[in-house]
């Protein structure tokens, strides 16, 4: 069977990519925003609600430090 010459495929050039989609650089700068505005937000309230020492934590005597005298080191 004889097959014209316009149904053959064409090789002779290479495919073309037609690059990045708009797409992709939207998400990638909505993610970038995203990180910078977590690093922000942590170093901003990195603070919040950290006070020490704690006001609430119980207070318990343990008891005085035992002292060394010397006469016992003999």
């Amino acid at each position: 069977m004889i097959v014209q010459d316009s149904e053959y495929l064409d090789f002779s050039r290479v495919p073309e990519s037609k690059g990045v989609g708009k797409n992709i650089y939207f998400v990638l700068a909505i993610g970038l925003i995203g990180i910078f505005a977590m690093g922000f937000l942590s170093v901003i309230f990195a603070g919040f609600g950290h006070v020490w020492p704690s006001e609430k934590t119980q207070r318990i005597d343990l008891g005085s430090m035992p002292t060394i005298s010397s006469s016992n080191n003999q």
